[in-house]
């Protein structure tokens, strides 16, 4: 059966479910193919194809957006009579050719009007200028979302849109293919109509052409000097709307303003609306210029362009929306006024059900790092080939057994999504183990040779009995891989199957210096492509049918782990197939940034149901424990030390390390306290409201006064990790005694002469010390959620679980401390191990901590202490200088 045919059926069926919410899947694919004169029974692979598109369709689910806004909202839409001639055109697109689901489509579409109504409308004379920010996930649909807004955009007035894609020319292109197919209906290069503008009904053809809008760029031309000088079309006399697909580059944008200036006739202000998308905003976009009254070349150009409008809006468009967030709104000066902060508005786009992110990589359903993740393998032998930190005359001379391994896996996902009903035919895999183009092609040459010996093994041992085959190494890798997938074929089948596709597999290397293209389009039955690159495979750009990536980076920057991350998306029919090999260094990171952005988020929806604005979300990032240590990242290459400014109320203080040295001392300060503070105070068991009984690890003292606190915290040895930070805590409890008078603390029973079992933490290797373990970076949340609802009455406890309920977020102590009258102070003992309890070695045992869940306090000011280079470097690691880069000054 043809494409064609297999979608045509695909479309009767969605349109008989649609039209009768009664019938089921099977009767809808049982009836759909008796119309086109085929028996299900005869069919079975195109069933099994039919029955998981309509599950993806029907059953996903997809949550509303979530927004803050700086003011109220004044609609205006409505008061515009438009046929919504290019947004219809779009959904009708997204469903019948994309096969979006429509849950999907249905959020979209609100949510990207909910956009449009905080822009200006550009239909009424007077001047606005509107700036927002879209935070969405890593691959998860940004793209297909603005090409919502700009076709709406168009639909209600705006004449001109530019989109500034990402520094790079490959992910310039891969957008300006997919505005053509969403947006032009044209590609210019290839001279066909594509997408959105694809016809056979000649009538609607002519329409289409008659309302095609004008483009200034097409797959292989950026708007450049010479398009600049030869386009005819003027903004004021243009019937369609106006796009360009732009390089976020200074040369280009420049001659955008050139061409801008040279329209506006010598107005100062150009008359016609623009709408301004900057996808990846957080990538070159923001003002990093450290000079006072400077701006940085492409954050004064884009404000630049945006200032010739009289009528002008900007959003950019990220997942990972640090570096937007902490743009200061409030302290410019004249050279800085006016910059890109998000001030009218921020949404936060939820992914559908069926996407595949950092939580379900790295994370439990606890919510902690989940180091038995079935999507990730962990690197122990890449320091003797390929070191997190090379020397400077590094040359990359062999590859680690466990690239080799990965390969094998890689080469199994091949075969085995050719025998599963995947309608993406298309099987990449991603090798990021370099951000120096010299070492990437060294890579490309080791991996071609290892595929090469790869295939000559599979051709001639392959069709060999298991016996022999086993005698070789490459074949006995490739059957372990097999394995796990050896009820869908058996292991001659495999064999064969991989004799026939191996040659079809390609080895390219994405970089500035490389001519090599992922060109999916042309490969009609599917690429095998096996990807090699490093900074220019980081941001924004889709590797298709990504099954394996194998990662090795030195750096603990969370936006940029985080773009790393291409194998987050959609892997309907084949999420088992794909794996992540990284060192457990940065799997820490990868599970604590997981947990921040979670927390980011749990933060925004519950600020999204108390009214807040964009600004007071940004303080709030800001003085975060996550936003801190993003804060010291941002200035730690221009200065030996920085004063970091933090605010605990409503937070929890939880350790950034634990020392390991005199640990029996450090329990001995715990246990005086102990047993003092309960023969002064009494004490009794910790109710746990959540298990609804006594918990079996705690007890309650309560209204111990604040100096005895204070005087614990001074005892208690502190590690390196929180250096400065513990005198800032004290600090903030002085400056707050009346509000902090009186304490609950839940101390471990252990410190009062009972019997009871430490709490279990465990880490990567990586995180440990000589003197100290690492908690900040992943892997050992000193303080769980329910534990900060210890003390609190029943009354409290209730009105906590019904403001949570309202905020819809399931994992948030928030609520806990906002209704919590005393702080809670809780004293912990920890067994500590390397990985997991069962398999790892134990690093520590009985070892104290502690945490404080703090009440919100009237007092907003934050405390401040410094933190020097030898920390921030200690944290993070040394900042990659890609030589990609150069194309960004280009």
């Amino acid at each position: 059966m043809d494409m064609n045919t297999l979608n045509n059926i695909y479309d009767t069926c969605v349109n008989a479910m649609s039209t009768n919410s009664k019938l089921s899947k099977v009767d809808a694919i049982t009836f759909a193919l008796s119309i086109f004169g085929f028996k299900v029974q005869e069919e079975r692979e195109v069933f099994e194809i039919l029955i998981n598109k309509l599950t993806v369709f029907f059953d996903t689910k997809q949550e509303e957006a979530h927004v803050l806004d700086d003011q109220e909202i004044m609609p205006w839409m409505h008061t515009v009579d438009s046929d919504r001639y290019y947004s219809n055109r779009y959904y009708n697109y997204l469903q019948n050719e994309e096969q979006l689901p429509s849950r999907v489509i249905d959020v979209m579409k609100r949510t990207n009007e909910d956009i449009l109504e905080r822009l200006g409308n550009p239909n009424v004379d007077k001047p606005f200028r509107r700036q927002g920010l879209v935070v969405g996930n890593v691959q998860s649909g940004k793209t297909a979302n603005y090409l919502s807004l700009i076709n709406l955009a168009a639909d209600y007035g705006y004449k001109l849109i530019i989109l500034i894609t990402g520094i790079h020319n490959n992910l310039r292109s891969q957008t300006q293919k997919r505005v053509n197919k969403g947006f032009i209906g044209y590609n210019s290069d290839e001279q066909k109509y594509t997408g959105v503008g694809s016809t056979n009904d000649s009538v609607r053809h002519e329409i289409i052409t008659a309302k095609q809008p004008h483009c200034f760029t097409s797959l292989t031309e950026d708007f450049s000097g010479k398009i600049r000088k030869t386009t005819a079309v003027r903004l004021e006399s243009a019937k369609n709307p106006v796009i360009m697909v732009i390089k976020k580059n200074y040369h280009t944008l420049d001659n955008v303003i050139k061409w801008l200036r040279n329209n506006d006739e010598g107005r100062r202000f150009i008359n016609e609306p623009v709408l301004i998308i900057d996808d990846e905003a957080d990538n070159a976009s923001i003002n990093t210029s450290k000079k006072p009254n400077e701006t940085t070349k492409i954050n004064r150009q884009i404000r630049e362009t945006l200032d010739l409008f009289l009528q002008g809006s900007y959003i950019g468009y990220t997942a990972t929306p640090f570096a937007n967030i902490f743009i200061d709104p409030v302290s410019y000066d004249d050279a800085v006024a006016g910059d890109l902060f998000p001030k009218d508005f921020i949404f936060t786009l939820v992914p559908p059900s069926n996407y595949l992110g950092a939580t379900k990589f790295f994370l439990g359903d606890d919510g902690e790092p989940n180091y038995d993740s079935p999507y990730v393998e962990f690197i122990q032998d890449n320091e003797d080939s390929i070191p997190l930190k090379k020397p400077t005359d590094f040359v990359l001379t062999e590859l680690p057994n466990s690239l080799i391994t990965a390969l094998y896996e890689y080469l199994v996902s091949i075969v085995i999504k050719g025998i599963r009903p995947i309608s993406n035919k298309h099987t990449s895999m991603l090798i990021n183990i370099s951000h120096k183009t010299q070492e990437q092609s060294e890579a490309r040459y080791l991996v071609s040779q290892e595929i090469e010996e790869i295939a000559l093994a599979v051709k001639f041992h392959g069709s060999k009995l298991q016996q022999e085959r086993m005698k070789n190494s490459h074949l006995e890798g490739l059957y372990r891989k097999f394995l796990p997938h050896s009820d869908e074929c058996s292991v001659d089948e495999f064999f064969t199957k991989l004799q026939k596709v191996i040659d079809s597999v390609k080895v390219r290397m994405i970089n500035s210096a490389s001519k090599d293209k992922l060109d999916y389009d042309n490969y009609e039955n599917g690429l095998n492509v096996i990807a090699i690159g490093g900074y220019s495979l980081s941001r924004g750009f889709t590797l298709e049918g990504l099954t394996v990536s194998y990662l090795i980076r030195n750096t603990a920057m969370a936006d940029t782990l985080l773009q790393m991350g291409r194998w987050f998306g959609y892997r309907d029919q084949y999420s088992d197939l794909c794996k992540l090999y990284i060192p457990d260094a940065s799997f820490e990171w990868y599970a604590f940034i997981a947990q921040s952005i979670e927390e980011l988020r749990s933060e925004f929806s519950i600020m999204e149901q108390n009214g807040l604005t964009p600004a007071e979300f940004g303080l709030k990032v800001r003085t975060s424990n996550t936003g801190l240590l993003i804060t010291a990242r941002n200035k730690m290459y221009h200065t030996e030390a920085v004063t970091l400014s933090e605010s605990f109320s409503e937070e929890a203080f939880t350790l950034r390390g634990i020392a390991l040295n005199d640990l029996q001392e450090q329990r001995e300060v715990f246990t005086s306290f102990a047993l003092k503070s309960a023969n002064t105070y009494g004490f009794k068991p910790v109710y746990n409201h959540v298990k609804a009984e006594n918990d079996k690890q705690f007890n309650l003292i309560q209204e111990v006064g604040v100096d005895e606190v204070i005087s614990l915290l001074n005892e208690y040895e502190h590690s390196i990790d929180d250096n400065g930070r513990k005198e800032a805590l004290i600090s903030y409890i002085e400056e707050r005694k009346d509000e902090l008078a009186t304490w609950d603390i839940a101390i471990h029973k252990c410190y009062l002469g009972e019997d009871a079992l430490p709490q279990v933490r465990t880490f990567a290797k990586s995180c440990y010390h000589s003197d100290h373990v690492k908690t900040a970076d992943g892997g050992g949340r000193i303080l769980r959620p329910w534990e900060e609802a210890f003390g609190l009455t029943d009354e409290q406890y209730a009105l906590a679980e019904q403001q949570k309920d309202k905020s819809k977020v399931k994992q948030t102590a928030r609520f806990y401390r906002r209704n919590r009258s005393r702080p809670l102070l809780v004293l912990k003992s920890f067994d500590l191990y390397v990985g997991s309890k069962k398999t790892g070695d134990q690093k520590g045992k009985d070892v104290p901590a502690y945490a404080i869940s703090f009440p919100k306090s009237s007092n907003h000011n934050p405390v401040s202490y410094v933190v020097n280079k030898v920390f921030m470097q200690d944290y993070f690691g040394e900042e990659d200088e890609s030589d990609e880069l150069e194309e960004y000054y280009e």
